[in-house]
């Protein structure tokens, strides 16, 4: 658990994970319990300015920081009497929640050359594309075979006589992503039960 509370947190620390304003600072509330403890064993939380709340991404402005941090406090103060353990399962379970959690994507381009995010998800293969248009699901059961030629990705389908194909930027880009889609890909086809 602890582990993976440290993975998950450093995915939102990094911007891998998003989340809105308010869930941040509930999620920066648990991990100051988690590593510190309760609210009420200190005198102050100005030890709070040194230590890493939020998103790399976010302002850097400091009076915002500070309106941030002190929001941070008393969400901290709600959370005393919880032991470090259920902190973190707490931060877990609120990652969880959001959006963009268990996909992994990767910037891409289309056969027109368009750039395209291609992800991963417990379900399948999806593609967003950054103008907004509708994503577009490639459900396990609906693939053949994943492959990659050179610094392509192609993704045979089943009931349908074309491929689909995504270009990346290099040779071992396109080796790493068609390996992890493969990989899942064997792994539905092996559980397949389990994951209907």
């Amino acid at each position: 658990r602890y582990q993976y509370y440290l993975q998950v947190k450093k995915d939102v620390l990094d911007g891998r994970l998003l989340s809105s304003l308010e869930q941040g600072i509930r999620l920066a509330g648990l991990a100051v319990q988690a590593g510190f403890g309760d609210y009420n064993q200190f005198e102050s939380h100005d030890f709070l300015r040194e230590y890493v709340l939020f998103p790399m991404d976010w302002t850097q402005d400091e009076a915002v920081l500070e309106e941030l941090t002190q929001k941070v406090a008393q969400e901290h103060r709600t959370h005393s009497g919880i032991t470090a353990a259920e902190a973190e399962l707490m931060y877990i379970n609120e990652v969880e929640r959001l959006d963009g959690f268990g996909q992994e994507i990767f910037p891409v381009k289309d056969n027109h050359g368009n750039d395209i995010h291609l992800g991963i998800f417990f379900m399948g293969i999806f593609i967003k594309n950054r103008i907004g248009r509708t994503t577009v699901i490639y459900r396990w059961n609906d693939i053949g075979n994943i492959a990659h030629n050179k610094s392509s990705i192609v993704l045979e389908l089943i009931n349908k006589e074309e491929n689909v194909l995504f270009h990346t930027d290099d040779l071992e880009n396109a080796k790493y992503i068609s390996r992890l889609f493969s990989a899942r890909h064997k792994f539905y086809k092996q559980n397949k039960i389990c994951t209907e």
